[in-house]
């Protein structure tokens, strides 16, 4: 079984999730609320939908960023992880910011379950956009674990012209829209596409990122033969649409919808015999 094939299989996987999450409220949402002496209106907003003060019995205050001037975080220090409520007073229009870190969600999601409560992402998403939110960053990764193949079997098939990724044109994606992080005999990240972008694709090797000190699934990484991340980053315009598109679906198993929007976009396919 080739690269490709053992990639494709991610489709009929259960393991695909959201990793890193940002989503915006309308700041209007505070009008709606009583005065409260324990938390600023903002972060009630933001707790409303997401339960944060329940879930975290703790929190810190900070200065915000990227234009933000206020910022809560919950799961910080001791407990690993961070979720920020941010929002600027005098700039209303850019909303109150809620911004899940990969290990924040992971903590998040941990801290739920062993309170007995739910967190359906389809519901939050789809109450989110009821109030006129939006998603503004939405990170899709899987984790393929023993498949028997690395970041740098997939690089030198692109090398070789043996494999290529297709564009959601059908199109092929030049070699120049590649990044490689270490060279092309011992590569172990791939990056399609910029940064900058509001699409952005890194495949790399988790194994060697968490087979370290202070890595939090180290057992994990020592335990396995091989350990391949393939996450697909979404920002801005794309990751609002996204999120419109799931608060209308039908279903709460929105975990297929996102993998075909990775596979649509970054199509790996084998060169024709």
């Amino acid at each position: 079984m080739g690269v490709t094939e053992r990639l494709l299989i991610m489709e009929t996987m259960n393991n695909i999730k959201i990793d890193q999450l940002r989503i915006n409220i309308p700041y209007d949402e505070i009008y709606q609320l009583e005065d409260s002496q324990d938390l600023p209106k903002e972060v009630l907003v933001a707790d409303n939908l997401l339960h944060l003060a329940w879930l975290f019995k703790s929190n810190t205050v900070s200065h915000g960023h990227n234009g933000y001037t206020s910022s809560y975080n919950f799961g910080s220090g001791e407990q690993g992880g961070n979720i920020s409520v941010m929002w600027n007073e005098s700039r209303k229009d850019m909303g109150i910011l809620v911004d899940f870190t990969a290990t924040g969600k992971a903590l998040y999601e941990s801290l739920a379950e062993l309170h007995g409560i739910p967190v359906n992402w389809k519901k939050i998403i789809e109450e989110l956009y009821e109030k006129m939110g939006h998603i503004s960053r939405l990170d899709i990764a899987t984790d393929l674990i023993n498949y028997g193949f690395s970041v740098n079997e997939i690089i030198q098939r692109l090398k070789n012209e043996e494999s290529f990724f297709l564009n959601t044109q059908g199109n092929k994606i030049s070699s120049n829209r590649f990044k490689i992080i270490g060279n092309y005999e011992e590569a172990q990240t791939l990056y399609v596409g910029s940064r900058k972008s509001d699409a952005f694709l890194r495949i790399y090797d988790k194994k060697v990122e968490q087979d370290r000190a202070d890595g939090l699934y180290r057992n994990l990484a020592r335990s396995c033969n091989d350990w391949v991340r393939v996450e697909a980053e979404f920002k801005h315009r794309l990751a609002k649409d996204l999120g419109k598109y799931i608060a209308t679906l039908t279903t709460d198993n929105i975990y297929p919808y996102l993998l075909s929007c990775v596979l649509e976009r970054w199509s790996l396919v084998d060169k024709e015999k």
